[in-house]
């Protein structure tokens, strides 16, 4: 796992008094790629709302760089409260650990969890371990070596990352695996779903993170699943996703605390939404995987040129609804029969939406089946999905709320402005100085003339 090795190496600059590039020390790689935020990984480890029910959330499904970022974010978290306990420690102690010079057992936080991560290594049998396996070797790490004397605060950093009490694997490769956010040594916060607004009695799922498709639920109001409303969970600041049938998306954050019970979540109803009636027609492919509620199925066109490349939706009944924002998501997923890529890869990172536009029409004012019933409504950022070198990554292109002039309509169109390949600055031009190698996205890449967008959805308010 290259991504264990990422905090390592951090690790030992820190030890030895050295800062890598990057907006925190903890950015791996910023020399190579020249992007300060994330580097050459999806995020800064010391930034990352990645957990274990996040498997296989990047583009090409389970990935071991993507998937090695949750284990990266996860043992940061581990070595944090390490350093919270023991101390930072001054460079010259630090520098005396590294070089075995004072026994562990005196030396900083830093150093203890990288003591633990080492001894942990020698206690798998072998590579072929789940998170879960790899977890429950740290903690036995710390049982020979210490008496177990951190195994609560362990648990808890565990459990921030869905490695907790409950979690579990069918073993390495299994992008399903249960994530558990509850701690066996603290108490826990035992919370039960409960969906409001539009939402109520409704059927809801809910993530913890910032991830929908190919993720894991924590709880699911839906009588008809196994997983059900009530879920335990170590007591901090969570960023959650839940969705709902008829309802999108919502991303929110929320502390939970010992005193919680329930966690409400107040909804509205989902114009553009398949379970609501609405239809969807127009250029490409898919054009039904916009109104799914789903960012693990997408749109796609692949004649060129991109910009104007459309689909139509169709809100159903024959009165006008009030528009007051959308959501809309560029996430792509592991490509198909039919994508250009060929069955068995990735969908292309730039091939994902970068820029829209949003068209209305009222049926009761206007005749919505000609191009001339539509105006314009909304015209988004050229950046509205903001991707930089040296990809799009998942956090660039997954779901965005947008505010839009206040509007009646019986259909909305989903315009294409630009692609991440024909409208992105850092992609266009040459990218080299090989006169032998034509590297201007929008004209040399043989997928410019495809466009993806995987969610469209439209509220009220």
């Amino acid at each position: 796992m290259d991504e264990r090795s990422d905090l390592f190496a951090m690790e030992y600059l820190d030890e030895y008094g050295f800062r890598a590039p990057g907006r925190t020390p903890y950015v791996t790689g910023a020399y190579v790629t020249g992007e300060p935020r994330s580097g050459i990984r999806n995020y800064d480890m010391s930034r990352s709302p990645l957990n274990y029910g996040d498997l296989g959330y990047d583009l090409v499904g389970t990935q071991v760089h993507a998937d090695g970022e949750i284990w990266t974010a996860t043992q940061f978290d581990v070595r944090r409260a390490f350093v919270e306990r023991y101390g930072a420690g001054g460079a010259s102690l630090r520098r005396a650990c590294a070089e075995g010079r004072v026994p562990v057992a005196r030396c900083p936080g830093g150093r203890r969890w990288a003591q633990l991560s080492y001894d942990a290594l020698l206690l798998m049998a072998s590579g072929a371990v789940s998170y879960v396996d790899h977890r429950d070797a740290l903690l036995a790490a710390d049982a020979i070596r210490f008496g177990g004397r951190d195994h609560a605060m362990m648990w808890k950093a565990f459990a921030r990352h869905g490695l907790g009490e409950g979690a579990a694997s069918d073993g390495p490769g299994d992008a399903d695996a249960r994530p558990g956010f509850g701690s066996p040594m603290s108490p826990d916060a035992h919370v039960t779903l409960t969906p409001a607004g539009d939402a109520k009695g409704g059927k809801v799922r809910l993530y913890v993170g910032d991830y929908e498709a190919r993720a894991v639920p924590v709880a699911d109001t839906d009588p008809a699943t196994p997983l059900g409303a009530a879920f335990a969970i170590t007591p901090g600041r969570y960023s959650f996703v839940a969705v709902g049938e008829g309802f999108g998306h919502k991303r929110f954050t929320a502390v939970i605390g010992l005193s919680r019970r329930t966690l409400p979540v107040p909804m509205a109803r989902n114009e553009a939404a398949a379970a609501n009636g609405a239809t969807a027609a127009g250029d490409g492919a898919s054009g039904p995987a916009l109104l799914d509620e789903t960012e693990a199925t997408d749109w796609q066109s692949v004649q060129a040129p991109v910009a104007g490349r459309q689909v139509t939706v169709d809100l159903a009944g024959d009165r006008p609804v009030r528009i007051g924002r959308v959501q809309v998501s560029a996430m792509l997923r592991p490509s198909a029969a039919g994508d250009p890529e060929g069955p068995n890869s990735a969908q292309n990172r730039f091939t994902a939406l970068r820029a829209f536009r949003l068209l209305a029409c009222d049926a009761t004012r206007a005749d919505c089946s000609r191009d001339a019933g539509y105006r314009a409504v909304y015209t988004s950022p050229d950046d509205a999905f903001p991707a930089d070198r040296p990809r799009p990554t998942a956090p660039d292109i997954t779901l965005r709320s947008f505010d839009v002039r206040d509007t009646a309509a019986t259909h909305l169109r989903l315009q294409v402005v630009s692609s991440q390949c024909t409208g992105a600055p850092a992609y266009a031009g040459e990218q080299d100085a090989d006169p032998r190698s034509a590297t201007d996205c929008g004209t040399a890449s043989p997928l410019a003339g495809v466009v993806r967008a995987a969610e469209l959805q439209a509220f009220a308010r």
